[in-house]
């Protein structure tokens, strides 16, 4: 009988330790839900006090029943992560991450500061009514939760705005609205796990929600992959184990937990999971026997370029033959000036891009050129002017990377900005992020339509075969294959490029306008900039030369570089060769 009887002792304080680390298992998801998304705040001992002594209240005070006095707790900590993201949502990085801190100093000091929640001494006799299947349940939901939202679209979204957030709103991404919306979450888990706590100990107290608790989840997380939704689970049992074996180290855990987070981020900075994900990945190297060479003529039926004469069937005075340019006007740009502190980048900057138009932007370094893209494109709002797009005045778009790429603007990048993580399926998913805008994320027929573009657009832009290779596997021509892919994937009505053949050689200069070109058949308007100036009068409809932020000529390419203002300013005295 005494042995039966240590027997069960021991059973029944491992059976209170698996339960103990099952709810803390929602603070790692919890903390996974931002870390993922690139947010680095830290509220979660506050928020989870904030569920722990709402469910203790409600139990207590009001007498409601279990699952009210969870379900209480549970939104008291969202709506406290909606609170903290209207607050601190433009905060980033470790202004976010101590203000966040702040947040659950704050709530520390309420605590011990209000007679309802039993100051420093806590609070005893709450039910234990945190059942088996309420805790596994829970984490099994969260888990099924998470797992959903992570293939879905705006899974895809996250990982965008983790990864280049500046890109992610030029996708159509509301980047503000997701943080707060992943605040959301991240409040109601904490909520939740605080709520289940208390039903288990049966008390609360202030000490339990200390900064060692909050280090105690981080190495959790880390250790199992904070970028993966099942590292918070791995990263517990791991954790949890190894605190029930090595329980030497007694109040030394703060020193094991950081010490374990140093060796993990210096070693393995993506977790046990991402070991595994490495390993697997390198079975499957990238064969470069798959590369497609530049002959490959499949881009919207753009020419080998390798075929001179071909390359010049999509030039500016093939298309004038087919009436392929000059359609009703895309975007109307009026006196557009950008100022810097005292620097004046765009100066009184006036133009039209229409349907159908390849529109040329040059000039020498510091111009001017890149702002004006910006602006266009909703990265910066100017100074002075106005615009129209689509007929539609631009002054709420201007400023508002998002709103723009949603009324019709798409854009490449100087820099190639890709998830070199992701697959190049995924990478052009990214750009249909508003092809279902207002479709439930479960609706399985959107999704199909999604994929059934996404393989379109493969097939299009002649990468079909790499589409489950990673955009960072990918040699610099085809990542701009790829980049120009997501930025057309959303069907723009006007199409920025900066400088989508720098670095390239003449021959791949040559591919890469032909195939620019042949989008204008899309009845799409395009404005390039580049500093190759014979290839923007071969294929330009029109260009505008900057200098100094100021427009100095507009026209006919062959008219413009023949002006005496472009040949001083930008040309160095030369004529360009016809």
């Amino acid at each position: 009988m005494e042995l039966s009887a240590q027997i069960l002792e021991i059973f029944g304080v491992y059976a209170f330790a698996a339960r103990s680390a099952l709810v803390l298992s929602l603070v790692a998801m919890a903390i996974y839900v931002l870390l993922n998304a690139g947010i680095f705040a830290l509220p979660h001992m506050g928020l989870l006090a904030v569920g722990a002594y709402t469910a203790t209240i409600l139990s207590l005070d009001a007498h409601v029943s279990f699952a009210l006095a969870v379900l209480g707790g549970a939104m008291a900590g969202m709506f406290f992560g909606l609170l903290l993201a209207a607050l601190l949502g433009r905060l980033n990085g470790i202004y976010l991450a101590i203000a966040t801190l702040a947040f659950s100093e704050a709530i520390s000091a309420a605590v011990l500061n209000i007679p309802l929640t039993g100051a420093a001494q806590g609070r005893v006799g709450i039910p234990r009514s945190s059942s088996d299947l309420a805790i596994v349940g829970s984490v099994v939901l969260a888990m099924a939760l998470l797992l959903a939202v992570r293939r879905s679209r705006l899974g895809l979204s996250i990982v965008a705005m983790r990864e280049d957030a500046l890109m992610a709103r030029h996708q159509g991404i509301d980047v503000f609205a997701y943080r707060i919306g992943l605040m959301a979450l991240a409040g109601l888990l904490c909520g939740l796990a605080g709520a289940l706590n208390v039903h288990v100990t049966g008390f609360v107290e202030p000490g339990f929600f200390n900064f060692g608790l909050l280090a105690h989840m981080l190495a959790t997380v880390v250790v199992g992959g904070m970028i993966y939704v099942g590292g918070a689970l791995l990263g517990t049992i791991v954790m949890s184990t190894l605190s029930q074996l090595v329980t030497v180290v007694g109040e030394y855990q703060g020193i094991v937990n950081g010490l374990i987070i140093m060796t993990v981020v210096a070693f393995a900075p993506y977790g046990l999971i991402g070991v595994v994900s490495d390993v697997i990945r390198r079975r499957h190297v990238f064969d470069g026997s798959s590369t497609p060479n530049e002959s490959d003529a499949s881009f919207l039926g753009a020419p080998a370029a390798n075929d001179e004469t071909s390359l010049k069937t999509h030039d500016r005075k093939y298309r004038q033959s087919l009436s392929a340019h000059g359609g009703e006007p895309v975007i109307e740009l009026t006196n557009i000036s950008m100022s810097f502190g005292g620097i004046h980048a765009l100066q009184g900057v006036s133009l039209t891009c229409s349907s159908g138009e390849l529109l040329g932007v040059i000039g020498p370094n510091g111009s001017g050129k890149t702002t004006l893209l910006n602006v266009i494109s909703g990265a910066y709002d100017p100074t002075g002017g106005s615009g129209v797009l689509n007929g539609r005045p631009m002054k709420d778009l201007f400023g508002s990377p998002h709103r723009m790429a949603r009324a019709g603007i798409s854009r490449t990048f100087q820099t190639i900005r890709l998830v070199d993580d992701l697959s190049v399926r995924d990478n052009i998913a990214i750009g249909l992020h508003s092809m279902d805008e207002g479709v439930p994320v479960p609706a399985i027929p959107a999704m199909s339509r999604r994929d059934n573009e996404v393989e379109r657009l493969l097939h299009e832009h002649g990468i079909a075969h790499l589409a489950d290779v990673s955009a960072g596997e990918l040699s610099y021509g085809l990542r701009r294959r790829v980049e120009i892919a997501r930025a057309v994937a959303s069907s723009p009505k006007l199409l920025l490029l900066d400088e989508p053949t720098a670095g390239m050689d003449p021959q791949e200069r040559a591919d890469v306008f032909a195939r620019i070109a042949a989008l204008l058949f899309k009845g799409m308007g395009i404005i390039v900039v580049e500093h190759d100036v014979a290839m923007m009068s071969q294929y330009c409809d029109r260009l505008v030369v900057l200098d100094f932020g100021l427009v100095i000529a507009s026209g006919d390419p062959d008219g413009v570089l023949r002006e005496e203002a472009v040949i001083s300013a930008y040309v160095g005295g030369q004529g360009v060769s016809q």
